[in-house]
């Protein structure tokens, strides 16, 4: 990439405007969709844009059961690329598979977005993750079909209401993901979304906190049932909170200032981990195994994959109604079939190898019930609580200046009384806020998000941000080894890290933090520009230890004329994902710049 004076990686001191007319970015529309594409959950809400607080949402059933929103899981038939069914649909065909042994060649996925967060290779269009009985099958094509499975049922359900008829091109939609993901991931979703044939010029994504955030501090929205002080919505200017965005796969948690008309501040970098309610559920199988003294999960769900799925949907219900204040046993049903498999195993019978458990004075076997002591369904939650409470312990001490008051808690898991309670146990002295419907705020708040974006003031970067490029040489910085010998770029280093944006910085969303005026090496007409992160605040070389890259844009400098032009490049890193502007300096076109992942 060259500048406009052929001197490549340098910035023009020009200072072009760096506020951002947000009026012309998302077209206008009939009204604003939001996906929540949850680990465990997922759902779709709308409103219109004249009346953008009365949500139209979906109620999925399952037979007797129903929920505000349907399981993340999805079936595809054996060629391993044709979308069958998502949510309970899913679950039940994939079950009536199982009940005559036809499963095993079809792909079942679940609990399948944990994969974005735990990879530690670059994600890209290649990436792989398993299915439940381990047989790989491609990232990107699973989570774009279970996108454009939820996008054509919103459609849909609109237009099976509305007369009129509403189009996919009429809406402005928003994607929802965990603040705790880097750029990769987001990116990630962003091309899926487009893959699931969503408008790139009318998408957004939104970080759950934020969106959770805005919507408990609608006082017309958001009625706590759990609160042991003032609601969030009647928070004075100044107040800083901490939103715990509770998941079933990930724990989002950071500060939030409110300001003036319930704008807020992001006054800590989203901070957190795999400690969602979908870490219970491991638990419980590796405590089932050592009850029953061996892998019995791992067979259990082999041969009998309709009786586990529906294992784990009772457990479900436990886990949720789960509270040792108020209850000192829980009671699981469990099917037959278990009792085969546990004899196979281990040659005995499962009362035989509960009486033989470590866990024998806590578990009872009652006919075809499993009878479990208060203690060990608490053993269960220990591990992720302990890691929430005490990532809540290291954020208000960090803030003990200006302490912090007031603790919300959003997401399905914060409706767990078992969550709950440990938190205000914890926290004696803090207002612990619980919104009535908490599993839903991310899901509804995004919706509002679409509709004015402008509640989100700063964020603070997670990263050191800058670009890939080749500068002159510096003897102070440069090991001389690194001085190009001949070509264009001859007397230059190659592959510097130009930084645009420091960790922890806190970054306006209208403000550009990374501008400069660029134009292609001589007898090119476009250039490629590569983004990178890490977490070091003064890198030197994009190859330093730490350095990743999150994505690259390609920039056309050709002008309607035909000529070759300087462009002016801005760069928001104040959004919930990276935006670049490129403007010709000839005409004023403004170029697409599209971000997209590396390959």
């Amino acid at each position: 990439m060259g500048s406009s004076n052929s001197r490549p990686g340098t910035q023009t001191h020009t200072k072009p405007d760096l506020k951002r007319n947000t009026e012309q970015e998302i077209p206008s529309a009939l009204g604003v969709a939001s996906i929540d594409f949850g680990t465990t959950y997922s759902g779709w809400a709308f409103s219109f844009t004249n009346d953008p607080k009365c949500f139209i949402t979906k109620e999925w059933y399952s037979g007797s059961m129903h929920s505000s929103k349907a399981p993340t899981c999805a079936l595809f038939q054996p060629d391993g690329k044709t979308f069958e069914a998502f949510g309970y649909d899913a679950e039940n065909k994939y079950v009536k598979l199982a009940s005559k042994d036809d499963h095993k060649d079809w792909y079942f996925v679940s609990k399948f977005k944990m994969s974005l967060f735990e990879s530690e290779a670059t994600l890209g269009r290649h990436s792989m993750l398993e299915d439940v009985t381990g047989k790989p099958i491609n990232s990107m094509m699973v989570f774009s079909s279970v996108i454009k499975y939820l996008h054509d049922d919103l459609l849909k359900s609109l237009n099976s209401q509305n007369t009129g008829g509403i189009e996919k091109g009429e809406i402005n939609w928003v994607l929802t993901v965990p603040a705790i993901w880097d750029e990769n991931a987001k990116q990630f979703m962003r091309i899926a979304a487009r893959e699931a044939g969503i408008d790139m010029g009318r998408l957004s994504l939104a970080l759950e906190p934020e969106v959770a955030a805005i919507y408990c501090l609608d006082a017309n929205l958001a009625r706590s049932h759990h609160s042991s002080g003032s609601e969030i919505s009647t928070l004075p200017l100044g107040t800083r909170y901490l939103l715990c965005d509770a998941g079933g796969g990930t724990v989002d948690i950071t500060v939030h200032e409110v300001l003036q008309g319930k704008k807020l501040k992001e006054i800590e970098q989203a901070s957190g981990g795999a400690w969602g309610c979908s870490t219970v559920d491991e638990a419980f199988e590796k405590l089932i195994n050592t009850l029953a003294g061996g892998a019995v999960m791992q067979e259990f769900k082999l041969k009998f994959m309709e009786h586990y799925l529906q294992l784990l949907r009772r457990f479900e219900l436990l886990k949720r109604e789960f509270n040792p204040e108020t209850s000192n046993e829980a009671v699981l049903w469990i099917t037959t079939a278990i009792f085969d498999v546990v004899q196979d195993l281990t040659g005995n019978n499962l009362e035989y190898q509960i009486k033989n458990s470590p866990y024998k004075s806590q578990v009872q076997l009652w006919f075809d019930r499993l009878k479990f002591d208060a203690s060990f369904i608490s053993a269960l939650f220990a591990g992720p609580v302990k890691s929430i409470v005490d990532q809540l312990s290291t954020l208000m001490s960090k803030h003990s200046a200006k302490p912090i008051n007031h603790i919300v808690m959003v997401g399905g898991f914060s409706e767990s009384p078992f969550l709950q309670e440990a938190v205000k146990s914890a926290f004696p002295g803090v207002n612990v806020i619980v919104p009535h419907d908490a599993v839903l705020a991310v899901l509804k708040g995004a919706v509002l998000f679409g509709h004015n974006k402008r509640k989100i003031v700063s964020r603070i970067a997670r990263f050191t941000y800058g670009i890939a490029s080749c500068i002159e040489y510096d003897k102070d910085i440069h090991p001389a080894g690194k001085v190009v010998q001949q070509g264009p770029r001859k007397g230059r280093v190659n592959r510097c890290f130009s930084k645009l944006v420091d960790i922890g910085q806190s970054l306006p969303c209208e403000e550009a933090a990374g501008i400069g005026a660029y134009r292609p090496y001589t007898g090119r007409s476009s250039y490629l520009a590569h983004v990178y992160a890490t977490t070091n605040k003064v890198p030197v070389f994009v190859t330093d230890a730490g350095c990743f890259m999150i994505g690259g844009f390609r920039v056309n400098c050709k002008d309607k004329n035909g000529e070759i032009s300087n462009s002016i490049l801005k760069m928001y890193f104040g959004g919930t994902e990276i935006e670049v502007k490129a403007t010709l300096d000839t005409t004023g076109e403004e170029i697409a710049a599209t971000f997209d992942l590396p390959e």
